[in-house]
């Protein structure tokens, strides 16, 4: 299984257990036991230098800090425009970049609520994506 509509990460092993526990409905991130940065999608080095980093099981609910819409996306993500990604904090303070799905433009206001949702991709492929609550 791999992550996204394109292969954009390494497969890593770190990358390999993200995707897995994606594939059973969990949302796992990293998070630096020195400073306690928190990374999703996960990182095995910290910003400050660390590599004393834990998995923790994110929130998946949040508010959206900002949204746009894509008119003009990258080649492979062509087929799929127009669509509207969102930052989105989490419940954690987290913030996650994802594709924000079922609305329109003028549905969509800052602070509104959303839920973190798993999707298949194709046969081979998962991708996170923000679903309105």
């Amino acid at each position: 299984m791999k992550f996204g509509y394109v292969s954009c990460l390494p497969e890593t092993p770190l990358i390999t257990r993200f995707v897995e526990e994606l594939n059973n409905g969990r949302l796992m991130g990293t998070k630096c036991e020195k400073c306690g940065a928190k990374y999703l999608p996960p990182r095995a080095h910290c910003k400050c230098g660390s590599a004393d980093i834990k998995w923790y099981e994110a929130p998946r609910r949040g508010k959206i800090l900002t949204y746009t819409p894509v008119v003009v996306p990258p080649e492979s993500m062509s087929k799929y425009a127009p669509y509207m990604v969102a930052v989105v904090k989490l419940e954690d303070k987290t913030r996650l970049l994802a594709q924000l799905t079922g609305v329109t433009l003028n549905m969509l206001r800052v602070g509104m609520l959303v839920q973190v949702i798993t999707r298949r991709v194709g046969a081979d492929r998962i991708a996170y994506e923000f679903k309105l609550v």
